[in-house]
């Protein structure tokens, strides 16, 4: 049984990589271009971490919950608001037929 909307308070947009592109000094550089946008969501968040690379930066992760019929793989990313997540893993759940009723993510917000 799908989740209901009421369930799923939030709404955010799902972006893919479009195309690498190189910056002016000759290095890589991603684009982003919306996939789905508007999409039915709910945060929970699952606590915060300093980022122990040198960064000056906490990371906080999530557990995101999401409508069944979104095409989403790990390396897509979520805009919720001006804060970018990363998608790290994609659950579907699927009921006793088989049939998918939501995803469930596991994101990471850098801040």
């Amino acid at each position: 049984m799908p989740l209901r909307h009421r369930y799923l308070p939030e709404t955010c947009t799902i972006q893919t990589v479009s195309e690498t592109n190189v910056d002016e000094r000759g290095l890589p550089s991603d684009s982003w271009s919306d996939t789905y946008t508007n999409v039915k969501a709910k945060f929970e968040s699952q606590g915060i971490s300093e980022d122990r690379d040198g960064r000056n930066t906490t990371i906080e992760t999530f557990n995101v919950y999401i409508e069944k019929d979104v095409s989403i793989v790990p390396g897509d990313r979520l805009v919720r608001g001006s804060q970018y997540h990363e998608i790290v893993i994609v659950t579907p759940y699927l009921d006793r037929y088989g049939n998918e009723c939501y995803k469930q993510l596991q994101t990471l917000a850098r801040t």
